[in-house]
């Protein structure tokens, strides 16, 4: 039955219109039940119910519809399921009353989130969704805006809040390890983004990464930047990695596949700082090389190969390479390796068929051209400046581990993003050759106590393995990955060592020059290592060893070994810039340093006056005539 006001109430109802008493927007401010109150005090409690009706039905509804749809837009759910609940929202022609509000928001809600909530936070999500498209009216759609950013991002959070969703609690706590072992540093730059090295947008991105740092509000006034820039849509369509801080552990940057350290002040700014410098480093090449697509004619629309092609190249040279059929499985594979999507990524620049392939986007190999010849430069550059400067040579045989690293003293700085590894493993087995410290070179072999091809490769994954794996591994096998042995407390411990502080106390304790300048760098990203390959006189079966043992009890024993160790490395530092001893063939550089070994050895069994065997004379007439025995004495005396 149609319903309308009598006579007598219409015309006071268009006087109260004309003269301000009834004021749609003071109205539009009110509730239903305070609208309901003021309408009745005018024109009885009947009235008041049909008037309010449609009011709200006729200037209220569209807004909330409006406010639903955008907010249904922004849900992550199935296809089918988003249009579902849009396509009854646009059905809606009667205004909801509230019991009827309540029920269909919470339901739409619950679609969502998988769990109960209570009316209000549905409609908290719906007054979110509606401020963001208030001020999605007023944005200039042609570039970025942070306040309509801030919003979407505070919707977000505010969702994924209700839901109750967390990332699964043994991954999660798997991941503390690591997070605590790539903390304390803002090593992103020179790790995964050695890659880029030779483009501007590396150093905007540099310092800028100092602010993300420090300041929580700069990091989420990037994120707000990106995710409302004309481009993000086409990046994320097109599969460019943008990483974020939270449950969500695939979405993270695999260093920090962990949300329960976020709150812990050094973690939470190196998260920042990592996560922050590569997301804008990846958007903002991302930008440049569609540009230049654009210009060479490439179709540059959304789900175009093109596009395609240039976000695998960005995800390539920054250690974010999807890693094929596994990707929605990295958790777990975080679990086993150290850094699976770097790992795939350095394998992926080293791909000749990125740089073949035909079918693959021109500016896409050519971008990747650039990238790897412009930090392979770029980095040899400096390795050969600091060795001209230093007096300090730098090694230059791939088959030695320390090919692509700056050396001073004990001390190596590898400014390769980790990448002069591979490198060295694969010269090593292509040759079947290796340079070791003392600079001979040797065969690959198969022989007991020989490294063979098969030792390197294993090696090789070691060092590439997880925190808990590369634990676990350490307890079967008895030692480390570099031989040490430790016990289990002991090992555990180290894999709660953010590693860049670990490497800083073992350089300070070195004879490094420079140390400042060596840890400015490790900072950003170089790899830094201090180290010497000891003799252990404890692992020694040999009876003469065995007896120097029974005489001069353990502590000495163990005292006389560090020795022997200290005075080995200082007289070899000396041989090896001696150019007398570098021209030798590797044959006589063995004889060099075998009878290094023993007169060093025998010097200290004269301390402790332990009578030993005269290794020390046969070892020297094994190696040549009596010119050569000379020249021996001269070299290791000096």
């Amino acid at each position: 039955m149609t319903w309308c006001l009598i006579p007598k109430f219409v015309d006071q109802f268009k006087k109260e219109i004309i003269d301000g008493t009834i004021n749609p927007d003071k109205l539009n401010e009110m509730t239903s039940k305070e609208r309901h109150k003021f309408f009745t005090d005018k024109f009885g409690d009947e009235n008041a119910k049909q008037i309010n009706s449609l009011f709200e039905s006729k200037l209220l509804l569209k807004n909330k519809q409006q406010g639903m749809i955008t907010w249904a837009n922004k849900l992550l759910v199935p296809k089918e399921i988003k249009r579902d609940i849009i396509t009854r929202i646009q059905r809606m022609d009667k205004i909801l009353n509230p019991a009827e509000e309540k029920m269909f928001l919470e339901e739409l809600v619950s679609k969502k989130l998988g769990t109960d909530i209570s009316f209000e936070e549905a409609q908290k999500i719906t007054e979110m969704s509606a401020n963001i498209l208030e001020l999605e009216s007023k944005t200039n759609k042609t570039k970025s805006d942070i306040p309509l950013g801030r919003a979407k991002l505070d919707l977000t959070d505010y969702v994924n809040s209700l839901s109750g969703k967390k990332a699964p609690l043994l991954t999660n706590v798997a991941g503390i390890p690591r997070s605590l072992m790539a903390s304390l540093d803002l090593s992103a730059p020179l790790n995964q983004g050695w890659g880029m090295l030779s483009r501007k947008q590396f150093y905007t991105s540099l310092g800028k990464m100092f602010k993300y740092a420090i300041s929580k509000n700069d990091f989420r006034d990037l994120q707000a930047e990106i995710i409302t820039d004309p481009q993000y849509s086409l990046a994320k369509k097109s599969g460019l990695r943008l990483t974020e801080l939270g449950d969500k552990l695939e979405l993270r940057e695999e260093q920090f596949m962990s949300s329960l350290l976020d709150k812990v002040p050094g973690i939470a700014a190196s998260q920042r700082a990592y996560t922050g410098f590569l997301n804008k480093l990846r958007f903002d090449v991302f930008k440049d090389l569609i540009k230049k697509a654009e210009v060479s004619g490439e179709d540059i629309s959304i789900g175009s190969k093109s596009t395609e092609d240039i976000a695998k190249v960005v995800n390539n040279f920054t250690g974010g390479a999807r890693v094929g059929k596994l990707e929605q499985a990295t958790p777990a594979l975080n679990a086993i390796f150290f850094s699976p999507r770097k790992i795939t990524s350095t394998l992926q620049m080293i791909n000749p068929l990125n740089y073949l392939d035909p079918k693959i986007s021109k500016t896409a190999k050519l971008a990747a051209t650039r990238n790897l010849i412009g930090s392979l430069s770029m980095s040899a550059g400096v390795i050969a400046l600091y060795g001209l400067l230093s007096g300090n040579k730098q090694e230059t045989n791939p088959t030695s581990s320390d090919f692509g690293k700056i050396k001073s003293g004990d001390t190596r700085l590898d400014i390769s993003g980790g990448n002069a590894t591979y490198a060295n493993i694969l010269s090593r087995l292509i040759t079947q050759r290796m340079k070791s410290s003392t600079g001979i070179t040797r065969p690959l072999g198969t022989d007991y106590g020989q490294t063979s091809g098969a030792d390197l490769i294993a090696q090789f994954l070691r060092y590439k393995t997880s925190p808990n794996a590369s634990l676990f591994i350490d307890i079967v096998s008895g030692a480390n990955a570099i031989g040490e042995k430790k016990t289990i407390p002991q090992s555990i411990i180290d894999r709660f060592k953010p590693m860049f502080a670990n490497s800083v106390v073992e350089l300070l304790q070195s004879d490094t020059d420079g140390k400042f300048g060596f840890a400015l760098t490790g900072l950003l990203g170089a790899g830094l290592n201090t180290y010497k390959t000891e003799t252990d006189w404890g692992e020694s079966t040999t009876k003469e060893m065995t007896q120097f043992k029974e005489k001069v009890g353990q502590v000495d024993f163990e005292k006389a070994n560090k020795e022997f160790n200290n005075n080995y490395y200082d007289k070899l530092k000396i041989l090896l810039k001696n150019p007398e001893y570098l021209a030798m063939s590797d044959e006589d550089k063995q004889g060099i340093i075998a009878a290094l070994k023993n007169k060093i050895k025998k010097d200290i069994f004269n301390k402790y006056d332990f009578e030993i065997k005269k290794e020390y004379k046969s070892t020297i007439q094994q190696i040549a005539d009596d010119k050569k025995k000379k020249k021996i004495e001269r070299l290791i005396t000096n």
